[in-house]
């Protein structure tokens, strides 16, 4: 029995001894392994013995686990227990150095104050968490006018608030009546070659914004050889086609003015357009049919340079053109006669403007054969004295 229990005593010691150095690499690798880990501090590993008694680790497991969480970061270096008694307090004091513990005895809500991102506050006010780069926003507040500031009286009452919303009446048209007289022309010529003569050119209106009634006369009498000149008068109405342009249609009546003529009345149909062309031109465009057939246009053209408020120079151009001629009248076919001028006013008040300047009156074609077998100027240049009224 000796024999067996000292086989069996030395069997368990060998069994102890291989274990040992069995788990002493492993150890040594997990050992090595936890030193790479975040917040573990690097551990010497103590030399084996050359004994071959079976060793075991000389720390304890609590130490060594006190020792690695100590490294750990906001773990305070681990203290010794005062006492076995002393139970969960060495944990609460361990807990109190990580980021956002609060000491013991403190409050929760100061100890949560303590964390990141915790606004500081005391403890009766609730505090809201905020990333980084987000503001907090407290609970929104009313409103207070200042005193003296009272922005009910500035409110419409419901009667009044009730009438801003009825609908607009429709548009009413404009009827009202104008009306308008301007004498262009009214001016004495003192010609170069021929009689002097008297010249005329008045245009006027009446009616509204979209329709009116024309009447226009102009003409040319000579102050000597028998006061021989030539009139005429037209009556149209005019109708807005676009801004600032008016289309005419009507009748002309021309007549020979001076002793000794015999036939000398015409009457014609006449279209025609007034306005207003860009680079503020009048224009005034006509065409006349007569009563036998003669058709002949009438072109005349002026614009107002304002040298001064008051001083004005107007270049003016007229024009006329006949396809078939009338003998009675002394106009062949062709360009009959261009009269242009240029005349320099002093608007003493707007309606009354007199004026002095130049013109030039010159026939072409068969027109000039006919004034020149009859003893009359084909071309003369006059200077002119006038007065331009309106009213």
């Amino acid at each position: 029995m000796k024999l067996k229990t000292s086989t069996t005593r030395t069997a368990l010691a060998t069994a102890l001894i291989l274990s040992a150095i069995a788990f002493r690499p492993c150890a040594a690798r997990a050992q090595a392994d936890m030193k790479d880990m975040p917040g573990m501090a690097p551990k010497a590993t103590p030399a084996p013995k050359k004994s071959g008694a079976a060793a075991t680790p000389k720390p304890a497991a609590a130490a060594m686990s006190q020792q690695e969480m100590d490294a750990m970061p906001g773990m305070s270096p681990a203290k010794p227990a005062a006492s076995k008694s002393a139970g969960a307090a060495p944990a609460k004091n361990d807990m109190a150095g990580m980021p956002g513990m609060a000491a013991p005895g403190a409050s929760k809500t100061k100890g949560m104050a303590a964390m990141p991102g915790m606004p500081a506050g005391d403890a009766s006010t609730p505090q809201r968490m905020s990333a980084p780069g987000v503001f907090v926003l407290r609970p929104p507040q009313k409103w207070v006018p200042p005193r003296g500031d009272n922005r009910a009286a500035e409110l419409l009452s419901r009667p009044a608030l009730e009438q801003l919303m009825k609908p607009l009446p429709p548009p009413v048209e404009d009827s009202m009546l104008h009306s308008f007289l301007l004498a262009e022309l009214l001016e004495y010529r003192a010609n170069s070659a021929g009689p002097n003569a008297f010249v005329w050119d008045f245009v006027g209106w009446f009616g509204g914004d979209y329709n009116r009634l024309w009447i226009k006369t102009e003409g040319r009498q000579n102050l000597a050889d028998g006061n021989r000149g030539e009139g005429d008068l037209q009556l149209l109405y005019g109708r807005l086609i676009a801004p600032f342009w008016d289309l005419q249609l009507g009748v002309r009546a021309k007549q020979n003015l001076g002793s000794g003529l015999h036939n000398n009345t015409r009457t014609y149909a006449v279209i025609g357009l007034q306005g207003l062309a860009p680079g503020n031109f009048d224009v005034e465009p006509a065409i006349y049919i007569s009563d036998h057939g003669e058709v002949s246009a009438e072109l005349t053209v002026s614009a107002d340079l304002y040298l001064t408020q008051r001083l004005i120079l107007q270049p003016r151009f007229q024009g006329e053109v006949s396809l078939q001629g009338d003998d009675r009248f002394g106009t062949g076919s062709g360009v009959t006669e261009t009269d242009i001028g240029l005349r320099l006013r002093y608007e003493i008040r707007r309606e009354i403007a007199p004026y002095i300047g130049v013109s030039w009156l010159k026939q072409y074609g068969e027109t000039a054969r006919i004034s020149r077998r009859e003893g009359e100027t084909t071309d003369s240049i006059a200077l002119t004295l006038g007065l331009r009224l309106w009213w």
